[in-house]
């Protein structure tokens, strides 16, 4: 059976190297073509990916003159829509990063483009695919904690810098990173949507910063449950970026307690700034694209779909349009 053919475009997101080094493995997909804007970065990507055929620095020159089947987007958020857009009037299928887009209107765009030219949008949460996760579901579909009460959750991080703090190209700041992956896990584990949103943030930590940098989320979701999020950007500077997604969930009958990245040993110096971690279980990233091309070969919808993408976007906006006003803001899920 022929490989699917994968192209990847931009370098801006740290999670690129983990999809190309993922597409490098994976027995029934090729990495066939990199896209980056960025000159210094992409010569250091020829050096790196030495077995990959084809380089450009215009990803519309790849999407014109490369045959392949899908492309992975991993630039600055507020690209992602062009980018998705270009590719489905290309032909390929789009897994995206998230979040998905910096607006609703973008977001909806993609959506809409990829059923016009019948191909799949898949938006980037791996957390779906942590084993800590999917156990949980059994655990909670089986009813084991009776109705569910109140979840506690986080998902911390170091400041990534760069243009993740630029709000015109990442679209906010820690709020809209760190929200999207924990209420995607929510509406998957649940299987409802959140009713309703509050959210207090500021810039406490990085004062350098044009953007929060502290957030704290409040949600009510449509089966009742009370939900509290902490977003921040508050772990030391040689901690990841990004893998501190926890939650507590609390039931009529028990309780449950997930941490999404227990199968590391964390090693953070920050004298030496420098983290290492040794792996010790699942690729989360690895079980994510085989889900794409899996659905991209057997012709099908991918397990988490634009609309998810949109669903959690639409939670974070509320977020910020709650702090702003200083009010819980219900979501209607146009």
């Amino acid at each position: 059976m022929a490989k699917c053919k994968i192209a990847l475009l931009s370098f801006a997101h740290m999670h690129a190297y983990s999809y190309a080094d993922v597409l490098l493995q994976l027995p029934d997909a090729e990495l066939v073509a990199i896209a980056d804007d960025d000159p210094e970065r992409l010569a250091q990507l020829r050096q790196r990916y030495v077995s990959v055929p084809s380089f450009f620095e215009n990803y519309r020159d790849l999407l014109r003159e490369v045959p392949c089947d899908a492309v992975i987007i991993a630039s600055e958020n507020a690209k992602h829509c062009e980018m998705a857009l270009e590719s489905f009037r290309s032909g390929k299928h789009v897994l995206c990063e998230k979040p998905l887009a910096t607006t609703l209107e973008d977001a909806k765009r993609m959506i809409e483009a990829s059923r016009d030219a019948n191909r799949i949008l898949m938006t980037a949460f791996p957390v779906r695919f942590s084993p800590a996760i999917v156990e949980a579901k059994k655990c909670i579909q089986g009813g084991a904690l009776g109705k569910i009460l109140a979840i506690a959750s986080s998902n911390h991080g170091s400041m990534p810098g760069g243009w993740f703090v630029d709000p015109r190209l990442s679209g906010g700041g820690a709020v809209m990173d760190h929200t999207v992956h924990v209420v995607d896990v929510l509406r998957w584990l649940f299987e409802c949507e959140i009713a309703e949103v509050y959210a207090v943030y500021e810039n406490r930590l990085h004062p350098e910063i044009p953007c929060e940098d502290v957030g704290l989320l409040s949600m009510r979701m449509e089966n009742g449950a009370v939900v509290t999020l902490d977003t921040s950007w508050s772990r030391c500077k040689s901690y990841p970026i990004w893998g501190d997604v926890k939650l507590e969930i609390r039931g009529e009958g028990g309780r449950l307690s997930i941490d999404c990245f227990p199968q590391q040993m964390h090693v953070y110096d920050d004298r030496r700034m420098r983290h290492e971690a040794f792996a010790l279980g699942d690729n989360l990233d690895q079980l994510m694209i085989q889900e794409f091309v899996n659905a991209i070969v057997e012709k099908r919808e991918p397990c988490v779909t634009g609309t998810d993408g949109l669903r959690a976007l639409e939670v974070a906006l509320a977020a910020y349009r709650a702090g702003k006003e200083r009010r819980p803001v219900p979501l209607t899920h146009d």
